[in-house]
C-alpha cells in the first residue's frame, strides 16, 4: 500500500525533468580549403621557400554554443574554460586548454586550435602518410559567417564578436582565417611535386567536449607542381546536351547516369574541351542532397560548375575562384537534370571528380502472399506452383522482384536464387515456378524487392514440398521396395498422410486404388529392368 501511495504521490507532483548538455560540434568547412595554392612569397619562411598556403573556416555544426571563457593567468598563458549550455537553461565550465597573446595580431588566441597535415593519395583516393606538417596554430574564435542561419539557437543572444575572454561560435556560425594570416601554412621543403590530401584537424587534442569528435578532420585534395597534359576520360564524349542524351541510360562510363539513389563519386575525369555534360534522374531534392566537383588543380585551372533543368535551361550554378563548387539540391522536384562542367579560363584540367549525394532513398515495400500458409505438395517436374507478391515503392522507382528458396524459414543467409526467377518488373505480380530443378523435400520460399538501391526481404507465409510419384521412402529413386513399402502403408488401418497419398496417388484422380498400385508395379518394372 505505501509502495501505491508512493507512485500516486510522484505522479500528482509530476516526474522530474532531465536536463542534456548541448554541445557543440566543431569542424572545418573544405570549400575554405580549397583555396589553397603554391607560394614562395612567406613572411613567415626564408625567402623562395616554397609552401602551400590556404585559407580556414572552423564551424560549429552542433546544438549548443561552442564558448570559451578566460580563467586563472598561469605563467604566460591563461587557463581557459569551456561553457557547457543545458536544455533546462542552466551551465557548467570544465577545464579546455589556454589563451596566449598573439603579439602578429594584437589580441589572445586559443591555442592549438587547428594543425594542416598534407598526405599521401593512395589508389581509389585512400589516404596514406603524412609527408609534412605545419605547426599547430591559435585562432581567436569570433563569428564571421554565417555558414547555417536555420540552424537552431543561431540568432539568439549574446553573440561572439571581439578577441576578449569570451570567444565562441554558435549553432551554423564559422570563424575564418584568411590564407595570408599567420600560420595559415605548410612548409613544402622537400616535398615532390604530385597531387596530395590537405588534412585540417580542428581542436587536434580534443580539449573541448563535442558532440562528434569524428568529423573535425576535413580533407581536400591538392596538387604540388605543373599542370600536366590533360587527355580525354572514359566518359567522352559529353560535350553537349545532345551527344549525352544519346548515349545508353546507365551503361558503363556512360554520361546519361540514369537513377541516382545513392552517393554516387565519379573519380578520374578530365578537361581536355569545352565542357562535360552529364544526365541524371534524382528523388526530390531534400535537406542535404547536393552536387560537387573539386579538383586538386585548384586554382591552376579553374572549373565551373551548374546544375540544368531536363529541358537544358540553366537553374543553379556554382562559380568560384577555384575549382571547388558546391551545388544544393535541396527543394528541387523529383525528375531529370543535367549536371555541366565548364572551363574557367583558357586552360585545361587534367583531373577532377564529381561527387551526387541525392536525397536518402527509402527502402521498397513487399508482401509475398503465396505460398500460402500450410504446405503445399508439388510433383517434381510435373507441376508447378505459384508465387503471389504484393508491393511498391515509396519514391515511385522501377521495382523488382527476385525469387529465392531456402531448405529453413527465415534464414536469408542461406536462401539461394532459383534459376529464371530473377529481376522480375514487381507489376507482374506473380510467377509459376518450375520444379525441375528443385531437390526432394521442403522448401520456403524468399522474395526480394529491389528499386536498384535498397531492397526489401519477405518470406512467403507457406511452404512446397518437392515429391516424385510411386517414391514412397523418398529417396529420389522408385524401385521394388517402394512398392512392397506401399502395400504395406495401404494395408494398415492408420492411414496415409497428405504427402503418401500424393506420392502413391498414380493416377491423378485424388484417390488410392488398385490401380494406383498396378500403375507402381509397372514403373518399379519400367525402372528395375
Amino acid at each position: 500500500m505505501n509502495t501505491l501511495l508512493a507512485a500516486f504521490a510522484a505522479m500528482s507532483m509530476g516526474s522530474p525533468v532531465v536536463a542534456d548538455d548541448l554541445l557543440p560540434d566543431a569542424s572545418l568547412l573544405a570549400y575554405e580549403l580549397a583555396s589553397a595554392y603554391v607560394t614562395t612569397n612567406n613572411s613567415e619562411l626564408p625567402p623562395g621557400t616554397r609552401a602551400l598556403r590556404f585559407s580556414t573556416a572552423s564551424v560549429n555544426y552542433g546544438l549548443g554554443r561552442l564558448e570559451i571563457r578566460g580563467g586563472a593567468i598561469s605563467g604566460g598563458t591563461q587557463l581557459v574554460n569551456q561553457r557547457v549550455y543545458r536544455t533546462d537553461g542552466s551551465f557548467w565550465d570544465r577545464p579546455a586548454g589556454s589563451f596566449i597573446y598573439h603579439p602578429s595580431h594584437g589580441h589572445i588566441h586559443f591555442e592549438d586550435w587547428t594543425i594542416f597535415r598534407l598526405k599521401q593519395v593512395l589508389p581509389n583516393n585512400g589516404v596514406g602518410a603524412t609527408v609534412a606538417t605545419g605547426a599547430k596554430t591559435s585562432f581567436c574564435i569570433i563569428e564571421l559567417r554565417h555558414h547555417d542561419s536555420s540552424a537552431p539557437g543561431h540568432n539568439t543572444a549574446p553573440s561572439y564578436n571581439s578577441c576578449g575572454q569570451v570567444q565562441g561560435l554558435r549553432p551554423g556560425w564559422a570563424d575564418v582565417y584568411g590564407a595570408s594570416l599567420s600560420g595559415q601554412f605548410i612548409d613544402l621543403t622537400g616535398v615532390p611535386d604530385g597531387v596530395y590530401w590537405l588534412e585540417g584537424d580542428v581542436d587536434p587534442d580534443n580539449l573541448l567536449l563535442e558532440s562528434d569528435e569524428t568529423n573535425n578532420a576535413v580533407r581536400i585534395q591538392v596538387a604540388i607542381g605543373s599542370v600536366p597534359t590533360a587527355v580525354a576520360d572514359s566518359y567522352e564524349d559529353n560535350d553537349s546536351q545532345a551527344i549525352t542524351d544519346a548515349r545508353p541510360e546507365g551503361g558503363a562510363n556512360s554520361p546519361n547516369l540514369g537513377l541516382v539513389l545513392n552517393e554516387r563519386i565519379i573519380n578520374d575525369l578530365s578537361m581536355e574541351d569545352s565542357a562535360d555534360w552529364y544526365k541524371m534522374r534524382i528523388h526530390a531534392g531534400s535537406v542535404g542532397s547536393y552536387i560537387q566537383m573539386d579538383s586538386p588543380y585548384l586554382q591552376q585551372s579553374n572549373l565551373n560548375l551548374s546544375l540544368h533543368n531536363s529541358s537544358g535551361t540553366q537553374i543553379r550554378s556554382s562559380t568560384g575562384s577555384y575549382s571547388w563548387e558546391n551545388i544544393s539540391l535541396e527543394g528541387l522536384p523529383a525528375g531529370d537534370y543535367y549536371i555541366r562542367v565548364t572551363k574557367s579560363g583558357s586552360g585545361n584540367n587534367p583531373l577532377y571528380r564529381l561527387i551526387i549525394s541525392p536525397t536518402p532513398n527509402n527502402p521498397p515495400f513487399l508482401n509475398m502472399e503465396l505460398p500460402a500458409a500450410g504446405t503445399r505438395y508439388v510433383e517434381k517436374s510435373y507441376a508447378t506452383f505459384p508465387v503471389q507478391w504484393n508491393g511498391g515503392d515509396p519514391d515511385q522507382d522501377p521495382k523488382f522482384v527476385s525469387i529465392l528458396r531456402s531448405r529453413e524459414a527465415g534464414n536469408n543467409g542461406i536462401a539461394e536464387p532459383i534459376p529464371g526467377y530473377q529481376d522480375m518488373p514487381n507489376a507482374q505480380g506473380s510467377a509459376n515456378i518450375n520444379t525441375a530443378d528443385f531437390g526432394l523435400g521442403k522448401w520456403f520460399v524468399l522474395g526480394v524487392g529491389t528499386d536498384g538501391g535498397a531492397q526489401t526481404l519477405s518470406w512467403a507465409p507457406g511452404a512446397v514440398w518437392i515429391y516424385i510419384k510411386g517414391d514412397i521412402n523418398k529417396d529420389g529413386h522408385v524401385h521394388e521396395d517402394d512398392y512392397w513399402m506401399a502395400i504395406n502403408l495401404i494395408s494398415t488401418t492408420r492411414g496415409l498422410s497428405e504427402l503418401d497419398h500424393n506420392i502413391l496417388d498414380m493416377d491423378r484422380d485424388g484417390k488410392i486404388s488398385r490401380r494406383d498400385m498396378l500403375l507402381l508395379w509397372e514403373l518399379v518394372n519400367d525402372h528395375d529392368h
